[in-house]
């Protein structure tokens, strides 16, 4: 499996994740299944969040696991999401969110964390502060973003210490509008419509690793 270094991270991952967001419908002998194809396929990169399956898709991924050496895969986990509140990028959201990830997946870090999804109200201080203390005590060792624009995660860098390495983004061959911007240019047309400050160009200039989602 081609790799590449994930954003100015120097962490190392298949260009394929395996999406973990309806494993918690799955049974638990199904789900070893999927880790144990992935793996032979030298596929050991797995994006969670924590509202997936209501931490459910955690729950069983982590003792499927469990009897799996930690240091062999590679875990994406994302917090931020609250049903029924939608945001919540505070530093004692995050930390705890964190928290019960990390016993829900059995395991005492997560190698990439992002927000999940955009706060356009976010304190910057405070998701660097949650940050901060996340790598400093080892939980956390490396920091990422779903679906940002450029100002934000710019907003967001000013107050963190560390490189944002990853910026997921809706991406697929119908859903393409980053990429018809940028071959539109100076167009009438709708497909010449910037709708998202530039996204793909910004993360191209600051190492910033687009990672496809849908």
């Amino acid at each position: 499996m081609y790799k590449i270094q994930l954003g100015k991270s120097g962490l190392s991952v298949p260009t394929m994740a395996v999406g973990c967001m309806r494993i918690s419908n799955m049974a638990e002998k199904d789900v070893s299944a999927l880790v144990d194809t992935a793996l032979s396929s030298e596929v050991n990169f797995f994006d969670h969040a924590d509202i997936y399956g209501d931490g459910g898709s955690e729950v069983v991924f982590g003792k499927v696991i469990s009897s799996i050496s930690r240091e062999s895969i590679i875990i994406q986990d994302k917090c931020g999401i609250v049903p029924g509140k939608m945001y919540d990028f505070s530093y004692e959201h995050i930390v705890n969110s964190v928290n019960g990830s990390l016993e829900r997946l059995g395991t005492d870090y997560i190698d990439v964390l992002l927000l999940h999804r955009p706060d356009t109200l976010m304190e910057p201080e405070e998701v660097a502060k949650a940050f901060d203390e996340l790598k400093a005590s080892g939980k956390v060792r490396h920091f990422g973003v779903s679906n940002q624009n450029p100002y934000q995660m710019q907003l967001l860098q000013s107050a963190l210490d560390m490189p944002l390495c990853v910026n997921q983004l809706q991406f697929s061959i119908m859903h393409a509008p980053m990429i018809q911007a940028g071959i539109n240019v100076n167009m009438y047309n709708d497909s010449a419509i910037n709708r998202d400050g530039g996204v793909l160009d910004y993360c191209r200039l600051n190492k910033i690793t687009v990672q496809p989602w849908s």
